[in-house]
């Protein structure tokens, strides 16, 4: 498929077209000898007749690398943490795709290269922001666990004072800091004043020039001479990895002598790395541009090609003898194209980015060495919403005009946002049950639940206190004259859901009928597909339940429009009002909830597919097999359902709240400026449920501690159920991290 890029020219830029082999893979090298293996590894596949080509771009850097990328003149490189950082940020914006595994005999988890650690004699130290005017043994400047780690961790905890480079420079300010040090390289540093480099060589033992130096000719250098710094006694705490202590001494006794510093506060004992360090330093990775589809082709073919390889050449390859994919000593280098150490090549899920790989812990340190530290970093005003439709963009942007107190963020991805939000990237959401589980699991909590029944002659705020339970029913909907269908049996029925993992449409009658054994718990979407006829499930992978979906409006009647089977409201079955028009205009049920006929009927719906039903020819299917009209749902129902919630990151509970209270005042159904903006209508904006449900009569503070209370105990049961094996990409990556 042919593409246009810009390219950089001796004269500036020039418009090139490119001709795209969706499987030729061009990696890029930055030696003659990484150059060599990636040629012989070419040669290796086109041997075996691999359906990918690989070509070797060789530039003199990792930095010419990601440039090159960007540029579109290569694919891949493998790169390690600093320089996934220095990538993933603009101008580059690369994202990695697969992380190296060192096996446990090399690494403390996978997706883990070491961690770094603050190492004091035990009981010298009481706490990490107690190193003021302490001693301090470094690995050497601008090194990661001795130097940019730790210092970025001081800097962005507020131990260390810097009000950014207009100031001076960072090393400065540790030397102001500490009262000596023993930093390697520092002295060579040209912008540093002497007496600042003289106390950042102070606790060095280097003979004449050496001293300081950033070599084995310091004695103090690197992480077993930081160490013997510190046990020497010529400094107080040392900056280096989890296992140097244990590298270091050889009597369990010995090492009892030394405990860990930890970055949130506290001290542990040296075992204790995981628990108790500065941050964790990632595993080098494969990177790769991720802007537009193209790319994303191109990222399946480097997935394919690794795959390949490693299936071939690596550890346990099928054709070793022949090239090593982990080895580079037949090239008279090490770590050429990967780590030698490396055992296996692990994909990474898609929602990944730098900052996701790095983690938070590396990547806020990393952006206080260049940065002065923010006073208050915990609330961002105005608060950024974050939207998953066109139309929920549209109707945010027309809550704060001025965008004084609010700024609407565009995506298309439930699970983007959510991890968004986790990440600092956008602030607040709305979601329903099963997506406030998905959340909570990231770390989220909910803040502000919808009500739906009745509080009219009541107060905007006080008419939902004190906080009612804001609980809905789930329920199974269908035609009277449809007489062929019941709950007891489901078997070949075209079913209209709301979109994947939703609490009513399907979180609640799958998980019932995973329970029932009808479908298998590891294989949900799959299972589901083979159970039931060609349906309607917005977000599903599985072709037969996205086959009746219609996507957005065509420009033909008749025909399919974009964004088919979509998550979102692009979806015109997408949601409680789609999945039951679904039923009416193509399905046999719709699992949507309790309010969604009546708001669909009897001229509550003004749309052109609804405008003319009435409710008196629906039913609810009921758990025994039996049915009953749409107003008996609290005797005919699945289950009760928790309601849609705000979500956000905890240190944002309170300003999240006071923001809605305040707009509810305002824009609630009693709101004096209502006229001006409802909170709880969709229509002015083309859709249906946008931000909140359509059905909500005001928000509520909720009081639970914790997601799972929120939720209630039976819902996240079922929702534990069936995630049990089917892990969303949200889940993959929280158990990523938790590992």
């Amino acid at each position: 498929l042919p593409t246009t890029v810009a390219v950089p020219t001796s004269t500036g830029w020039m418009t090139q077209a490119l001709v795209v082999n969706p499987n030729e893979v061009r990696w890029c090298v930055t030696s003659d000898k990484e150059k060599k293996k990636c040629m012989d590894l070419a040669k290796a596949l086109g041997d075996l007749k691999s359906q990918y080509s690989l070509l070797c771009v060789q530039r003199d850097s990792p930095n010419e690398c990601y440039e090159t990328i960007k540029s579109h003149r290569a694919d891949a490189v493998t790169l390690d943490g600093g320089d996934i950082y220095k990538a993933g940020e603009a101008p580059y914006l690369l994202r990695p795709l697969a992380g190296e595994d060192y096996g446990p005999d090399h690494a403390p988890a996978q997706g883990v290269c070491y961690y770094a650690v603050a190492v004091a004699k035990a009981g010298r130290v009481s706490d990490l922001s107690n190193l003021g005017g302490k001693k301090s043994c470094h690995t050497g400047v601008g090194k990661s666990a001795g130097w940019n780690l730790p210092i970025g961790k001081l800097l962005e905890k507020g131990i260390l004072t810097w009000e950014g480079p207009s100031s001076g420079s960072v090393e400065k300010a540790v030397s102001n800091f500490f009262s000596s040090s023993c930093a390697p390289g520092s002295k060579e540093l040209p912008f540093l004043d002497k007496a600042s480099k003289a106390k950042l060589c102070g606790l060095c033992i280097g003979k004449g020039d050496n001293k300081c130096v950033k070599n084995a000719a310091e004695p103090y250098y690197d992480y077993g001479g930081a160490f013997r710094c510190l046990k020497e006694d010529a400094g107080d705490v040392a900056f280096v990895k989890h296992v140097t202590v244990n590298e270091d001494t050889t009597e369990k006794a010995e090492r009892a002598g030394y405990e860990l510093l930890c970055g949130n506060g506290g001290r542990a004992p040296v075992s204790d790395f995981r628990r108790c360090h500065i941050a964790f330093v990632a595993a080098h990775a494969v990177v790769a541009r991720s802007s537009d589809d193209i790319d994303q082709r191109k990222r399946s073919a480097i997935l394919g090609l690794l795959n390949e390889a490693e299936n071939y050449f690596g550890v346990n390859g099928t054709q070793k003898s022949k090239f090593e994919l982990f080895s580079s000593s037949s090239y008279g280098g090490k770590n050429l194209l990967f780590k030698d150490s490396t055992q296996s090549l692990f994909r990474l899920p898609a929602l990944f980015d730098h900052r996701s790989y790095l983690g938070s812990e590396y990547t806020s340190a990393l952006a206080s060495l260049s940065s002065a530290r923010k006073k208050d970093a915990t609330f961002i005003c105005p608060l950024r919403w974050c939207c998953i439709s066109d139309g929920e963009k549209n109707k945010c942007d027309a809550w704060d005009l001025h965008k004084r107190e609010l700024r609407c963020l565009g995506t298309h991805s439930m699970e983007k946002c959510i991890w968004m939000i986790k990440n600092g990237e956008a602030d607040v959401m709305s979601l329903d049950g099963g997506q406030v589980y998905l959340a909570g699991k990231c770390g989220l909590i909910p803040v502000m639940a919808e009500y739906y029944d009745d509080v009219s002659n009541r107060g905007p705020w006080l008419s939902c206190l004190p906080p009612p339970t804001g609980k809905y029913y789930a329920v199974a909907i269908v035609k009277k004259t449809n007489r062929d269908v019941s709950l007891k049996d489901l078997s070949g029925k075209s079913i209209c859901h709301t979109g994947i993992n939703r609490t009513a449409g399907w979180n609640i009658p799958i998980g019932q009928l995973v329970a029932d054994g009808k479908i298998d718990s590891c294989n949900i979407e799959k299972g589901a597909a083979r159970l039931f006829g060609p349906g309607c499930t917005p977000g599903s992978r599985e072709a037969s339940l996205c086959e009746r979906c219609i996507g957005e409006e065509a420009a033909a009647v008749g025909s399919t429009g974009k964004h088919k089977c979509e998550f979102s409201s692009h979806e015109r079955y997408f949601g409680y009002s789609g999945a039951f028009r679904c039923m009416v205009e193509t399905g046999d049920v719709a699992f949507a909830k309790h309010t969604t006929v009546s708001e669909n009927t009897d001229g509550a719906n003004k749309e052109a597919w609804a405008k003319n039903l009435r409710s008196s020819d629906y039913e609810l299917l009921c758990a025994d097999g039996k049915r009953a009209p749409v107003s008996a749902y609290k005797t005919c129902h699945l289950a009760q359902a928790p309601s849609h919630a705000v979500v956000t990151r905890a240190a944002l509970k309170t300003p999240v709240q006071e923001f809605l209270r305040d707009s509810q005042l305002k824009y609630g159904h009693s709101g004096m400026d209502r006229e001006k903006f409802s909170l709880f209508s969709s229509e002015r904006y083309q859709g249906k449920d946008l931000l909140f449900k359509d059905s909500a009569k005001c928000l509520v503070k909720v009081e639970a501690d914790s997601y799972r209370d929120f939720l209630g105990a039976g819902y996240a049961k079922t929702m534990d159920g069936l995630n049990a094996c089917a892990k969303s990409v949200l889940l993959r990556l929280f158990i990523f991290f938790m590992n």
